[in-house]
């Protein structure tokens, strides 16, 4: 009986080996949502996804809602190039430019037309005075001499 006792023994561990194994292992119903290696091989796989970005790294990029009022490639077509606008004023340009205030009180295209009409009437006026000039000089020279020439008429007939 001996022989048999120990075929039980051995039965009964087995038993309770195969029990624990049962209560270990899935169901059909527990892998029937389960993915197939069908389902799977498409899949990315660890290597794949490596060098993609995590959630840190695009936590502070842009959002759809942060770029929908950004100029669009059509918005921006017929905007001027660099080279378009490289020899434009800069702000600095700009900002050493005088005022409408600095130039509120500046002589105007008229004041300037109406000074350049001025500035010929007196450059035909001293013409004319530098005319009148040498004429009265040589008046007064002539003078000179009729009073030089007088005296000496006196001098003489009163010699005489």
């Amino acid at each position: 009986m001996e022989g048999i006792d120990l075929i039980l023994k051995e039965l009964q561990t087995l038993n309770q080996r195969v029990q624990k194994l049962e209560l270990n292992m899935a169901t059909k119903d527990d892998i029937a949502n389960m993915a197939t290696k069908s389902d799977i091989a498409n899949m990315a796989t660890k290597s794949d996804i490596a060098n993609m970005a995590t959630k840190s790294d695009i936590a502070n990029m842009a959002t759809k809602s942060d770029i929908a009022n950004m100029a669009t490639k059509d918005d921006i077509a017929n905007m001027a190039t660099k080279s378009d606008i490289a020899n434009m004023a800069t702000k600095d340009d700009i900002a050493n430019m005088a005022t409408k205030d600095d130039i509120a009180n500046m002589a105007t295209k008229g004041d300037i037309d109406q000074l350049n009409k001025k500035l010929d009437a007196i450059t035909t006026q001293v013409a004319h005075n530098t005319e009148q000039e040498i004429i009265l000089n040589d008046l007064s020279q002539k003078v000179n001499d009729h009073e030089m020439d007088i005296r000496l008429l006196k001098r003489m007939i009163a010699t005489n």
